[in-house]
């Protein structure tokens, strides 16, 4: 079975070329996964309790551009990977497609892997960088979260960990319906 994620863009790019302006085509969209994307006026987004994705974002809280690889597996056992570059005190999200069985920040095979780096300078991929420590967890639908939820992979700065940077998830849980 193969995963497919969804692109917000791609959505909201097809919807505006669907009326061509006879109506709004952002009202298709739960006000708080707008929010989420940057287009609306609170921090969380939410997807229905039965919906056939999860939502998934990375937050960068720190003074630099980050580079982060999110990877899960589905029920079959294939996998896949995306990585985001997201720029200081920004987030993005894309929503995946479920069944997500298993799902990691850095490599699902290999939780020792390294999953964000954080540029220096001017962020280019010259630049110097640092390797921020594994996020090391792998999450499980059934236990850490369900089709329906959203997670957001955070990077801080941190001073109780040696390349200065810690990671976490937060999950928000979709409402019941």
């Amino acid at each position: 079975m193969e995963v497919r994620r969804l692109s917000f863009g791609f959505v909201l790019a097809a919807s505006l070329g669907l009326c061509g302006g006879c109506f709004n085509p952002l009202s298709i969209f739960d006000e708080n996964f707008l929010s989420t994307v940057g287009l609306g006026g609170s921090q969380a987004a939410t997807l229905p309790g039965d919906a056939p994705a999860i939502l998934v974002g990375v937050e960068n809280r720190t003074g630099e551009q980050i580079e982060a690889t999110v990877s899960f597996r589905d029920a079959s056992g294939s996998f896949d990977t995306f990585t985001a570059t997201v720029a200081p005190g920004d987030k993005t999200a894309q929503a995946v497609l479920c069944p997500v069985n298993e799902i990691t920040l850095g490599d699902i095979g290999d939780l020792a892997s390294t999953g964000v780096i954080v540029r220096l300078g001017n962020g280019t991929q010259a630049d110097p960088f640092i390797e921020v420590e594994p996020f090391g967890i792998l999450l499980k639908t059934g236990v850490n979260y369900d089709c329906g939820d959203s997670l957001t992979f955070t990077v801080s700065p941190s001073s109780e960990t040696r390349s200065g940077f810690r990671t976490f998830v937060f999950v928000q849980r979709a409402p019941e319906q």
